[in-house]
């Protein structure tokens, strides 16, 4: 980070979020822009944990209405079908404690494996409740399968995962994605929802200049 440092951006996002899908390219597009002024944070807020229970028809015709709505609108990629596994569970938190598990293990945010899962997801229908997909996903160096199934179900990374969960709902997010800057003063609002690169880039720079 340069001497110009102003701030983080914090991307509150779930990998199982198809508008934060949709809103990725854009992020991307920020982080390169604003490189040498901000720093871009990773928060998983944990939108697909409710039961473990398989999807039923109706809840996978919604779904499947929203992704072409998202496709539509954004123009990322969609291949508008579920996981064949019949074990497949719509269920985020195991995608969201492999991106914790990276975290910690290549000490930086985990960018590309976030959109490595999304992409798997949403584009190629993998199966992010399996961890041996996920194992194939994250690809950390020096991480066995073993030792990655070990991690993975271990009380330390469930607990940074769920923390991580807690401080998301604690900021206070009434919609995915959700991004934040903090200038020195503690996180504020920038945008709830999808939104262009053009207009958090306008937001961003106008706080950036009164700050």
């Amino acid at each position: 980070m340069s001497n110009q440092y102003q701030g983080t951006v914090t991307f509150m996002t779930d990998p199982l979020c198809s508008w934060c899908w949709g809103t990725l390219p854009t992020l991307f597009e920020l982080m390169e822009r604003y490189k040498e002024r901000l720093d871009f944070k990773l928060k998983c807020a944990g939108l697909q944990v409710g039961p473990h229970e398989p999807l039923s028809p109706a809840h996978k015709d919604n779904l499947l209405r929203l992704w072409r709505e998202v496709a539509e609108v954004t123009g990322q990629p969609f291949t508008h079908k579920f996981p064949e596994a019949e074990d497949f569970i719509y269920h985020s938190e195991l995608a969201c404690r492999a991106v914790q598990l990276a975290r910690q293990q290549i000490s930086e945010e985990p960018w590309q494996i976030f959109y490595a899962l999304q992409n798997a997801f949403y584009v190629y229908s993998r199966n992010l409740s399996d961890l041996e997909v996920l194992y194939e996903l994250t690809s950390i160096p020096g991480l066995s399968e073993t030792d990655f199934r070990t991690a993975m179900n271990s009380s330390d990374i469930i607990n940074l995962t769920r923390t991580e969960f807690a401080w998301c709902s604690k900021v206070g997010i009434s919609a995915l994605p959700t991004v934040f800057l903090d200038t020195g003063a503690g996180p504020r609002l920038v945008a709830g929802g999808f939104a262009t690169a053009e207009s958090l880039s306008q937001e961003i720079s106008a706080r950036l200049t009164t700050h």
